[in-house]
């Protein structure tokens, strides 16, 4: 089973919308803010690679892709490791956690990864020390990593600081337990919330949750 920053927080918001998407394979129809930010995601990716521009009602980032792009930085990375935190490839048959990197560099002994943001404001640490844990993995020279959530509609910087190699080995056993708790799980029971009432699975919505 391969698993990702994204299907681990569907799990822990709810196992049986887990089970629903990502073992039985139900789609969920997608709304107008996720086509916007899919969009958005594409255009900074095309703009550091030199290939394309940013929307001008965004021109305000211009001067932020210039200082990336001086770090040569890389946009859309896709990486991979397998169940002993081995780097593979995206689509390697052993791959096990895998994940697409908004924007990464490295500068001396360390890695800057940033990810890019379209929503509301809130707390994305469980995803960036994630990140962190696979980038000791894929880059074992590094000693640190920094962190950044860029809030491309506020204009804003989030940057989370520094992980540190000696963080590795409790990254790792923070993510294997996470990881573990899916992979034991046989039941996949509902976690009714306050979000059910907007869920696509919801039985008054036609489907086969009771909530």
């Amino acid at each position: 089973m391969r698993f990702s920053n994204s299907s681990i927080k569907a799990y822990e918001q709810c196992p049986f919308k887990y089970k629903l998407t990502r073992i039985d394979g139900l789609k969920e129809p997608t709304g107008e803010a996720a086509e916007r930010g899919k969009t958005i995601h594409t255009e900074f990716e095309f703009a550091l690679m030199g290939t394309g521009k940013i929307n001008d009602e965004r021109s305000y980032w211009n001067d932020y892709i210039e200082i990336l792009k001086s770090h040569k930085a890389r946009p859309e990375l896709k990486v991979g490791i397998t169940k002993n935190w081995l780097t593979c490839d995206f689509d390697d048959p052993n791959v096990w956690l895998r994940g697409v990197v908004d924007a990464i560099y490295e500068t001396d002994n360390s890695v800057h990864i940033l990810d890019w943001k379209t929503g509301k404001e809130r707390d994305y640490a469980d995803q960036l020390n994630l990140y962190a844990a696979v980038a000791f993995a894929i880059y074992p020279h590094i000693e640190k990593v920094s962190t950044e959530i860029c809030y491309i509609d506020h204009n804003k910087h989030v940057n989370y600081g520094y992980v540190y190699r000696k963080q590795y080995e409790e990254l790792k056993e923070w993510v294997n337990n996470r990881i573990k708790k899916i992979e034991n799980d046989d039941v996949f029971a509902p976690n009714p919330t306050y979000g059910c009432k907007w869920c696509h699975f919801r039985k008054s919505n036609g489907g086969p949750c009771q909530w």
